[in-house]
């Protein structure tokens, strides 16, 4: 009998290498397989081989559902059936190869072989990467068929990377995540994914807009999901904020937030901040800067970065840029007035920028400049909120809004004002003349009290 099976395994092998009939499953070290055959009919007897010398039984399925398994140690626990479908479970270097499948029904016997090959996936740098380390993945067969399949890269963006299964390129924060390898053959392709983490900081818009009238937030953070630990153990040594204003060096930067890596709290470096602070969820990795509102003084270049012992500097620039409206003289005018209103940035603005105003009123007799308005003499209908746009492109950038109050040249409070100054007036002479004659009345009482006797005696000398 082991004779018979070992002759019939042998005429497996010529048949399916001569029709090429032979169907091929490529694996990982460690991965569960299934093996299918091409048809099971009702009634038949199935048995599964290990193409080997002695032509190895691993498993059989009788029509009344009985199945048995091979009592070899090395295949206990890592074989099942569902149907005719082998499972193997665990599959490890020494059990690659080929498989034979023999469906016996109503007398007629059909085959199906699979070679099961290998496939060797590593990532050859140390892992977690820091952005600017090499990136070196291979993808590799174990013993390859006659006909090698295409084998290469995709991207965590889905593009073709490597050449013959090799990657080996600088890495940075686009090669963050799942890579995966493709082998490909007659139109058939299995991925082997492997995740690739690189510690990088996310990628900010170079320019933060806002305005005067709205809030502030300048971005900071890992990309995801880079957590702490893994950046520590790249021997983080510092991450800091530093501010480069509009007119100073750049060497010569205004530092304003420090973390101390043991607490995790941000320490001032100087007290420039300007009502800016740090965010709360450090330990998310976010790092940005917030302000419930923005200043003009809030303007300029701001840098985050984090150092390494290494002596690599991770970090991200972003310029903010404050929008602004003025008006000259005040806000608060009288009917007739004249007023100006400028809105800027505190810099020109590029040619692909322009402003826009909105006003309270749907006439148009105020004067327009590209960045300022001249209203000759203001009035009722200019009463209320005035605002100016950033736009770029057809993309509104900012905002922002002044409230201009217009008053009559006699308005109803200066009337209570004058009138109130005329009551008050009028009670302090109405109290003057009560106080004067009270005062009158006090002197006529104190003559008649005096000049009470009937022969007064004249004061002072007499002759004799």
């Amino acid at each position: 009998m082991k004779n018979f099976i070992q002759s019939l395994l042998l005429l497996i092998a010529v048949i399916v290498s001569t029709t090429g009939a032979q169907e091929e499953i490529y694996a990982k070290q460690g991965e569960t397989i299934t093996l299918v055959p091409a048809s099971y009919p009702a009634q038949s007897y199935v048995y599964w081989y290990f193409e080997k010398k002695d032509g190895h039984q691993l498993a059989w399925l009788n029509p009344l559902g009985g199945k048995g398994f091979s009592d070899d140690e090395k295949w206990k626990n890592r074989l099942s059936l569902t149907g005719a479908s082998l499972i193997i479970n665990n599959i490890q270097k020494d059990i690659f190869g080929t498989f034979v499948c023999k469906i016996s029904a109503g007398g007629h016997d059909s085959i199906t072989a699979f070679k099961v090959i290998q496939v060797n996936v590593t990532e050859k740098s140390a892992s977690p990467l820091l952005s600017g380390d090499r990136l070196r993945l291979t993808c590799s067969l174990g013993r390859g068929p006659q006909n090698t399949p295409v084998i290469y890269w995709l991207s965590p963006q889905g593009n073709r990377e490597g050449n013959q299964g090799t990657v080996n390129i600088q890495a940075s924060r686009e090669h963050n995540g799942q890579w995966d390898c493709v082998v490909k053959k007659n139109g058939n392709e299995k991925k082997f994914p492997v995740s690739v983490t690189v510690v990088d900081l996310a990628p900010v818009p170079s320019h933060q807009y806002t305005s005067t009238d709205s809030s502030l937030t300048i971005p900071c953070s890992f990309i995801s999901p880079v957590t702490w630990e893994q950046v520590k153990k790249k021997e983080i040594e510092e991450v800091q904020w530093q501010k480069f204003s509009s007119g100073t060096s750049p060497d010569q930067p205004q530092q304003l937030f420090s973390l101390d890596l043991e607490k995790f709290t941000w320490k001032k470096v100087q007290d420039k901040s300007k009502g800016l602070s740090p965010v709360y969820n450090i330990k998310n990795g976010n790092l940005s800067l917030t302000k419930s509102k923005a200043t003009v003084e809030d303007r300029g270049r701001y840098t985050c970065s984090m150092k390494f012992k290494n002596g690599r500097t991770l970090e991200t620039t972003v310029d903010v840029v404050v929008l602004e409206i003025i008006a000259h003289p005040k806000p608060e005018l009288i009917y007739g007035q004249q007023v100006n209103l400028s809105c800027s940035t505190g810099e020109q603005l590029p040619n692909d920028m322009k402003l826009n105003w909105t006003s309270p009123k749907t006439s148009s007799s105020y004067i327009l400049y590209p960045t300022h308005i001249t209203v000759p003499e203001v009035g009722k209908e200019d009463n209320g909120k005035w605002g100016c746009e950033l736009w770029q492109g057809g993309n509104k950038l900012t905002s922002d809004e002044i409230l201009l109050k217009i008053e009559p040249r006699l308005s109803v409070w200066m009337l209570v004002i004058i009138c109130s100054a005329a009551v008050i007036l009028l009670l302090l002479l109405v109290l003057a003349f009560i106080h004067y004659r009270r005062r009158k009345q006090k002197m006529r009482l104190l003559r008649h009290r005096l000049c009470q006797c009937k022969n007064p005696k004249p004061k002072g000398f007499y002759r004799t």
